[in-house]
């Protein structure tokens, strides 16, 4: 093999373990700085006086934040969350992403932004969510990933479990 085709190919080597290692730590759990006792990373249970959640993390920064039906009759219960991926993530980025999100126990909840930039603040609501239940929301970002010399497939994503409390 010549020494550039295997440079080429060391290239490649760097950017999809960078890639993995961006994807992997992006799985893995997010943690709450004051969790509940008991409280896994990744999870949140809100209650009538605990509505908001937040994570920031190396690559990107959650939010999460809660009405109950209760609170605000005309809105039923629903989960108002956000997403911005780190300046780090950012840098990986070449060109624009797709970006999709669905809650799991939630049938024909979607977000999709087929084509946005790296830097978009991604924010959306789930509606009429059900006291008590479980939900998973699921988020993927795909993207042409670069590392300052050659480019590859690229993504993220994130789970976040959350119930909304009814006591």
């Amino acid at each position: 093999m010549s020494s550039r085709i295997r440079a080429q190919a060391r290239r490649v080597i760097i950017v999809l373990t960078a890639l993995f290692s961006c994807a992997v730590a992006f799985l893995a759990p997010m943690q709450r700085a004051a969790a509940e006792p008991g409280q896994w990373p990744g999870q949140y249970h809100y209650h009538l006086n605990d509505t908001s959640y937040r994570y920031d993390g190396i690559h990107g920064s959650f939010t999460g934040d809660v009405v109950y039906a209760v609170q605000s009759p005309a809105g039923g219960n629903r989960l108002i969350w956000s997403l911005r991926l780190s300046p780090y993530v950012q840098s990986l980025v070449q060109g624009p992403m797709s970006c999709g999100a669905s809650v799991w126990g939630k049938p024909g909840y979607h977000d999709f932004h087929p084509s946005i930039p790296a830097d978009y603040w991604w924010h959306s609501a789930v509606t009429a969510l059900q006291l008590d239940t479980t939900y998973t929301l699921y988020a993927k970002c795909d993207f042409t990933a670069i590392n300052g010399y050659t480019t590859a497939p690229g993504n993220v994503q994130y789970t976040v479990e959350f119930t909304l409390h009814s006591s």
